[in-house]
């Protein structure tokens, strides 16, 4: 049982026996010389990993509420060549001994902080990158979109399945070009200037089959090139994910009227408007004319290099007719649904909006919407959790027992907290699960055909009010709730905060904190003033291989205290950063 530094919080509902032994093993799977931080995605049952590196995270330092950008990818390739180094402001920042370096193409850690943080050019930095390690071998960055290696763009892996299909998502990488406005009265000679231009769609699913990209496309791309993602793969080749069927007439008017290239490049245009919070699909205060893509769920079918048109799924509607609201006076919704994942039979799990047209919210002219977990069968859009009870909810993994998991919010102790849940579709019976204590917020990340669900769960430092996250193994036959990291060695120097998905040989992939020599953004170790390395905090990702016949180790000799009682939220910097990255993809449909 790993108890340190990080996490001595409370221990799970088992009682420890005296064996000098541990359920799992823990294998590191994650370390990469590129990277700082990674954390876990997805593994299938012949063990391949898939994962997700850090280009850089949002932090916010204990104590500031401020946030700040920690960049993580070593020796990140700057383009030098853009940056005018005789411009004054950008002199400003520099010593003369540093210029000299500049020009003579010596980059030091300093050099490259400051060219980092000011970014002279707004070249375009990525958030993450995306891996697959195939049994023992090495780990392999696999590319998606950006075959240039820029590092501008966003690329995350989501699934693996059976035959070692990756799904993932990316988003668009940026290429410089040059751009002379129209002329017109006031300025009959403009400049030509330079601008990073996304290369369209701003989004797009991909699988990869043998180390080569597959593009997904959604039913609709025109006005900036449609959108997708894609979530997860069935082991019979069955993609879940979302994207574009559809512009509204008043958008697509409003884009051709502003969209017309005089101004700035039409990619660049479509980029912002679709890439903007106000065009989001069911956000308050719109109009039609500010709607962006209609998005619904997607179901692909992968045959080989082959793959279908894409099922479009529907979604939960008004007060769950699977329709859109006819109120009168009331302002139209842009209705959307994402799959998160899909079983070998076609039945996917997912979220869509739900909204009531009996309930006002924010003006008379609107009325109330969220979003709320769905199930996709038979071309139905089902409800998993009331909507009267829960603020919302959504589904986010499915067994091939028609078994789902996900997570409901509602208010607990005066504060907001997510519960897990798991539904029974043959049964048509929704259970939730308590987790460590009432008022843990309690997220699952994956179920396998055993109905074991892995995750993260709220605990409470001991003797403190402090909440951290740590990864949880739930067993729904005998109803067993377990903090991971009480089945590991006591001597582990991982902390498990995550358990993002187990397969069904019971080997469980987490994403761990360790203790590890600090290095600066060139890659070198970063020592004190009596030259020994400084060591830091970073994340990485873990196999957990189950022990045969193993039993939790007996840690009484730490002599630590344990607490299940509630306490405010009071997360460290590197679990906010982690959170910020992570979870993007499940909190909006932009990368």
């Amino acid at each position: 049982m790993k108890l340190s530094r990080i996490s001595l919080a409370i221990l799970p509902l088992l009682s420890l026996c005296s064996v000098q032994a541990a359920v799992y093993n823990v294998v590191e799977v994650g370390e990469v010389a590129e990277l700082k931080s990674t954390y876990a995605s997805a593994i299938n049952d012949a063990g391949d990993v898939v994962f997700n590196g850090a280009i850089k995270v949002t932090e916010t330092p204990i104590g500031t509420g401020t946030q700040v950008t920690v960049f993580e990818y070593y020796n990140f390739p700057i383009r030098l060549e853009e940056i005018d180094f005789e411009n004054e402001d950008v002199q400003a920042f520099f010593t003369d001994e540093q210029l000299a370096d500049i020009s003579n193409g010596n980059i030091d850690a300093d050099i490259q902080n400051i060219l980092l943080r000011i970014n002279p050019t707004n070249q375009p930095i990525g958030n993450s990158i995306g891996y697959l390690r195939a049994g023992n071998a090495e780990p392999e960055n696999l590319v998606m979109v950006d075959s240039s290696l820029t590092r501008g763009n966003s690329e995350y892996f989501y699934g693996i399945n059976a035959s070692g299909v990756i799904v993932g998502t990316a988003t668009s990488p940026f290429t410089r070009q040059s751009f002379t406005p129209e002329a017109t009265e006031d300025t009959p000679d403009p400049e030509t200037v330079e601008r990073w231009v996304a290369d369209l769609p701003y989004q797009s699913a991909a699988a990869v089959v043998a180390g080569s990209a597959i593009s997904l496309p959604p039913p609709y791309t025109e006005y900036g090139g449609g959108v997708s993602a894609a979530n997860n793969i069935s082991d019979n080749g069955i993609v879940a994910g979302f994207g574009s069927i559809g512009l509204v007439e008043e958008a697509i008017e409003s884009i051709e009227e502003n969209c017309d290239g005089a101004n700035q490049p039409i990619n660049t245009c479509y980029y912002n408007y679709h890439t903007s919070s106000s065009t989001s699909p069911g956000a308050y205060n719109q109009q039609l004319d500010s709607f962006g893509y209609t998005q619904r769920g997607l179901l692909w079918q992968l045959n080989g290099n082959s793959v279908s048109a894409p099922t479009v799924l529907g979604f939960l509607g008004d007060k769950n007719s699977q329709a859109a609201h006819n109120k009168e006076g009331i302002r139209p919704i842009n209705y959307s649904s994402q799959a998160f994942d899909v079983n070998n039979s076609g039945v996917a799990v997912g979220v869509s909006l739900y909204s009531d047209s009996d309930r006002a919210a924010v003006t008379t002219d609107q009325i109330y919407r969220t979003e709320h977990a769905t199930l996709f069968v038979e071309g139905e859009a089902l409800p998993m959790v009331d909507a009267t009870e829960w603020q919302n909810s959504r589904a986010v993994a499915i067994n091939n027992n028609d078994i789902a998991v996900g997570y409901a919010i509602k208010t607990i102790n005066s504060a907001n907290r997510s519960k897990l849940f798991y539904y029974d579709y043959p049964a048509d019976k929704v259970t939730f699960v308590t987790g460590f204590f009432s008022s843990s917020t309690t997220v699952p990340h994956a179920i396998n055909d055993s109905n074991q669900v892995v995750g993260s769960a709220e605990v409470i430092i001991a003797g403190t009010t402090t909440r951290r996250r740590h990864g949880f193994i739930y067993d729904i036959e005998s109803d067993n709730f377990r903090d991971l990291n009480t089945l590991i060695a006591c001597d582990s120097p991982y902390t498990l905060v995550e358990a993002n998905d187990i397969n069904n040989n019971g080997v469980v992939l987490a994403t761990a904190i360790v203790s590890r020599e600090a290095r600066d953004v060139m890659g070198d170790v970063v020592v004190d003033t009596q030259g020994n390395p400084v060591m830091e905090e970073v994340t990485t990702t873990v196999k957990l291989q189950p022990v045969a016949n193993g039993e939790p180790d007996d840690c009484a000799a730490n002599d630590q205290e344990y607490e299940r009682n509630g306490g405010s939220t009071g997360l460290g910097s590197l679990m906010m950063g982690a959170a910020l990255l992570w979870w993007r993809r499940r909190r909006s449909a932009s990368l």
